[in-house]
This record gives C-alpha cells, structure tokens and sequence, in this order.
C-alpha cells in the first residue's frame, strides 16, 4: 500500500515483513543512483499498453493539481511538477512512435535520465510484494450472520502532523480539556467505544481485519447491489505485523509466512484471532461509495489504482506520480489458482499510493487489482526486483 493508506492504502506485504520545497525529503538524493548511459535493464513491457496510458492519465491529473514549480528530488536533480507532465506526454509520445522494443528502448536512454532505486541497503534491490481489492459480503444492518463492524471516521478524531508530543501517535482525541492518543484497535473493540459509528457490517472476523490492511475493499451487500468501502481515517497508531508476531511466537517460520498461510492460521485457530489481532494496534475508518464500472480503488494521490500498473512507494524517498520500470518475478495461476511457475516480470508502472509498511528505499509494492489472480498473487508475492525511475532530460 496502499489499496490505502493515509489512503493510503494498507497492503499485503504490511502482513509478511514488515507550495514548493522538495517533496522527497532530505532522503531524495540518497534514494536513487544513476544509470551509466547503455547499462540498466532492457525497457521491454509485459502487459497492454492501454492499462499504461490510464495509469498516466491519472498521474498528470494529479500533477496539474500542483503548482507548476512545486519541486522533486530525482537521485540529487530537482525536478519541477511542470517537468514532471511534460516527462510523461513525451513518454506517451515516444512510445507510439516506436516501431519494436528496441527501438523504443534507444528512444528512451536517448530522450530520458534513468535513476535506480538505492534498494535495501544500497545494493539497488527491492523487495517487491502486492496488494489487492478484497471482494466481501456485508449488510448496512447488524444482522447474523453480519455482526463484524467497519466505522465511519470518529467526530472527535484529530488528525496530528509533525511533532505531536503524542509519543509518535498521529492522531489523537480531548479528554479532561488535554490531548491525548486515540484510543487502539483493542479498546475500539472491547469496550465498543465507537458505537453508533458503523458504516456497515461483515460476516467474517479474519476478512475484516484484513481490509484494514488493504484500506479497502468491494461489499456485495444482501440486495446484491455492490459498494467500495475506501480509506477515510485511521487512529494514528503504528502498524504492527501480524505475520512478524506469528513467527517470533515460533507459530510460523519466516519463509512460510504469506498472506494465504496467514488466513490460515487464524481460521484454524479462532480462539486466537481477537490476541492476534489486537496486537496490531492500528485501526482504519472507511467511507462508502459507489462503484463507477471497473474504476479502482483510489491511491493516496486521489486518483484511482490501476491494476498492474499503480505501486506504491515511500514517499519520503521517492517522488509522487512518477513513471518508473520495474523488473522482477510474477506467477502464472492455472484454472484452480494454483501457480505453476514463476516468470519474469516487466514492466512500466506509475508511483501512486503509499503504505504504513512501505518503508525506505528498498520497498515496493504492486496493485493488482480486485480479482481472483489478484487476491492470488498479492497474497504470495515476496521477491527481489529492481526499480528504474525515468525523467526526461533537461
């Protein structure tokens, strides 16, 4: 994440491991080194073009928001929000000129600086994961089997930025004419502290607290009408692994630790899941939506996701809206969801969301989307990669 989340959206991986001014931060030049003309990754693609050109339609909707001089860091090179729109028009551009991947590649080293992303610990590899939409049953009324609650955001939450004295929570409430933490996840449940608050109610506990992670998710409600629950809020406590705590717990070792093994264990074990789950102390507030035909979910720069293209980045390290190349692994599913072989993956993709477990400049994660592959790969997906970033040359 992402979907998510200051959604931002939460994501899978959070599970696994886990004006102008410079955007990136004073870790911008130190997030992307610079490609040596002729080396870096061949710039072949592996999915349709047509999902591209939406992703950046989305990007330079975002981007003509700004002001034009708002600034990025790029490996060191400030980069304006105008430059920025006008790298990815000639990227459009220069693609449609192109008659093969080759020729496309030279049009791009040609036309474009490459930075690589620093990676985890300089090395210049990534660990890419995923995220998805989830697809579950709800009702807008508690009735059984529908008891699992999702909030609307508190009118006594306080949204904290910066330094607020709060012990590294962001959000907080008034209490006694003082601030003071929002309440944690096992509070809110325990002492039903925000009832009154529901926004509509799901069947299962396990799926309910994984849409907290992903920040949202699409609701078949008992009228077979269809809504998105979508990120509105969250009480400002850091996220806590749930996929960390089952392995120092010696529940699961570490390389069996994905999201379907997870799901697993708490389904088994339901006994556990309330421990489980409280000791994740972050709890998300939703709104609720309409679904405009395929439209994803919308990322962090409120626009929306576009499967296999959006990924979510820090954006501490990395810059908003830009188009970048990543290169890794993904899996081929046959007709029972099974994956029967990893291949290699390739593609252009656009930096659109964020996420609580996203951090630093070795991070990245994938969008895929609200299907069945979807759910399949964000659920497995825990590989090495490397991430190109691409702006035009001044």
């Amino acid at each position: 994440m992402k979907f998510i989340l200051n959604r931002t959206f939460f994501i899978i991986c959070a599970l696994l491991l886990t004006g102008a001014g410079v955007w990136a931060g004073d870790s911008g030049s130190d997030s992307m080194i610079v490609v040596e003309a002729g080396k870096g990754a061949v710039f072949n693609d592996d999915l349709s073009f047509d999902f591209l050109e939406s992703a950046i339609a989305h990007s330079l909707k975002y981007l003509d928001r700004l002001p034009p001089e708002r600034t990025f860091s790029y490996g060191g090179r400030s980069v304006t929000a105008l430059q920025q729109i006008e790298s990815l028009r000639a990227f459009s551009v220069l693609r449609k000129q192109a008659r093969s991947t080759m020729e496309f590649d030279r049009l791009i080293r040609e036309n474009f600086d490459i930075y690589r992303a620093a990676g985890r610990n300089g090395s210049g590899e990534m660990l890419v994961t995923g995220y998805f939409e989830p697809a579950l049953e709800g009702s807008l009324t508690r009735e059984p089997p529908y008891v699992y609650p999702l909030y609307r955001v508190p009118p006594d939450l306080i949204t904290l930025s910066g330094d607020s004295g709060l012990n590294g929570v962001s959000a907080g409430r008034m209490e006694n004419d003082r601030m003071v933490p929002f309440w944690t996840r096992a509070e809110i449940e325990k002492d039903h502290l925000l009832a009154g608050g529901e926004l509509l109610f799901l069947s299962d506990p396990v799926e309910n607290f994984f849409v907290h992670v992903q920040g949202s998710g699409r609701v078949r409600l008992r009228d077979g009408t269809i809504r998105r629950v979508h990120f509105a809020g969250s009480n400002g406590r850091p996220y806590k692994s749930i996929g960390r705590l089952l392995v120092k717990e010696g529940k699961m070792k570490l390389a069996e630790v994905d999201l379907p093994a997870i799901r697993r264990y708490l389904v088994e074990h339901p006994h556990e899941q309330e421990r489980i789950f409280h000791y994740n102390e972050r709890f998300i507030f939703f709104d609720i939506e309409d679904i405009d035909g395929d439209k994803g979910p919308s990322g962090s720069l409120g626009e929306p996701l576009t499967k296999g293209r959006s990924v979510a980045l820090d954006r501490k390290c990395f810059p908003p809206a830009g188009l970048c190349f990543l290169k890794s692994w993904k899996p081929v599913v046959d007709s029972s969801g099974n994956v029967t072989v990893w291949e290699p993956l390739s593609r252009f993709v656009l930096s659109q969301d964020t996420g609580s477990a996203i951090k630093g400049p070795g991070r990245i994660d994938i969008f895929w989307g609200s299907d069945r592959y979807a759910r399949t790969v964000a659920g497995l997906m825990k590989h090495p990669g490397a991430l190109y970033f691409l702006i035009k040359k001044e």
